[in-house]
């Protein structure tokens, strides 16, 4: 697992353009060969390979230095090509030839000389190419809009705005001009903005430790399944109290006694003299008593990248993407208020946008249940 995640981390921001295949029935062969130089036992195959190819005028090599992230990609997409089971991907040696794939030298060094040779006979082609890189397609088809959607989401939903609101009535009452309630807003998005990137870095590690466990990981996705059931459960209560204007009495907010300390802290920030500097730390350290309440969202969406192959190898993208949505209501939020918009505006527009917001969590956690229900019987 170890070398799965090298080949994910490896991965990130590449893009491949796919090779040619040779016709089919042709009796000429390509062996694709993907490779590190500081992997010993790979010069091994390497000395095989070249002897067979300059030995067998049909059989032309192709080499693949592993140390290039755009090599890495293309093994990735030869792996899908050739139906790899996703477990076996990563390693530090590939091989491909005709309707055959190897990742272990042994093997390659037992095996290659006797396939090859049925294969030059048979004149045997590789599969069908998916072509144009089924990760990168099926990461632009669904990843990025689940993601996106999650963390604006996320970002509308009554207990991150209920502060940021608070945040702006103060600043009003306390006569702030325009420019130090949008200078203030920001800062405070910014550091909303560090925490939740931080807080998703570290669940990432901490998933990735808990890869090395399979005990953990069989226990970890049902419990999380459970839990989003029950999130999409009330999440769908509270759309129809707040669509019959019970705001008040809905179930997944904000505790009191986290709310009257996140308020506390909004007083601080905004006192005189230090406003702004305590604007950004303010944001820091609300994100994270939020988190109760936005984390019902951000730890399953988290997971959701976690668990799909084709989404881990682009995590860190997918991490910036959604906590730029997530903050982007409130930059959004901000602006209005620096146009113009009083508290009392915008605390209408958030109770008039409830009731969707609450629907739309359900829709996504609804989702997310059945995704993580998949993983957990796959892994049984």
């Amino acid at each position: 697992m170890r070398r799965l995640l090298t080949l994910a981390t490896l991965m990130l921001c590449v893009q491949y353009s796919p090779s040619a295949e040779e016709p089919a029935g042709s009796q000429s062969l390509t062996l694709h060969l993907f490779y590190s130089p500081t992997c010993a036992h790979c010069h091994e195959v390497r000395s095989l390979v070249k002897g067979l190819a300059d030995g067998t005028p049909a059989l032309q090599a192709v080499e693949h230095n592993l140390t290039d992230p755009q090599n890495i990609e293309l093994m990735a997409d030869y792996y899908a090509r050739y139906g790899v089971p996703e477990e076996e991907w990563g390693g530090t040696i590939a091989l491909f030839v005709g309707d055959r794939w190897w990742n272990d030298t042994d093997r390659i060094l037992d095996e290659l000389e006797a396939a090859l040779a049925t294969m030059t006979a048979t004149g045997l082609s590789g599969p069908a190419g998916t072509g144009g890189g089924a990760l990168v397609g099926l990461f632009d088809s669904f990843g990025v809009l689940t993601v996106a959607a999650a963390g604006l989401v996320d970002g509308i939903n009554p207990c991150a705005m209920a502060t940021l609101i608070f945040l702006i009535s103060y600043l009003s009452f306390a006569k702030r001009t325009p420019r130090e309630v949008l200078a203030t807003g920001l800062l405070f998005a910014a550091g909303i903005f560090v925490a939740y990137l931080g807080i998703g870095m570290g669940a990432f590690r901490a998933l990735q430790e808990l890869e090395g466990i399979s005990t953990a990981s069989k226990v970890l996705y049902p419990v999380m399944a459970a839990g989003t059931l029950v999130l999409a459960v009330y999440s769908f209560r509270d759309y129809l109290r707040a669509r019959a204007g019970c705001v008040g009495d809905m179930s997944l907010k904000l505790p009191k006694p986290l709310t009257r300390l996140s308020h506390r802290l909004v007083r601080t920030s905004a006192g005189p003299g230090a406003f702004l500097g305590l604007a950004f730390v303010a944001g820091l350290l609300i994100s994270i008593l939020e988190l109760f309440c936005t984390g019902q969202i951000y730890l399953p969406t988290l997971m959701y990248v976690w668990g799909k192959e084709a989404l881990r190898t682009r995590a860190f993208q997918l991490l910036v993407l959604y906590v730029g949505m997530f903050t982007l209501p409130i930059v959004v939020l901000t602006v209005i208020a620096y146009a113009g918009a009083s508290s009392a505006t915008l605390i209408k527009l958030a109770r008039d946008k409830t009731a969707a917001v609450k629907l739309g969590m359900a829709v996504l956690f609804v989702a997310l249940t059945a995704y993580l229900t998949i993983v957990s019987v796959a892994l049984l």
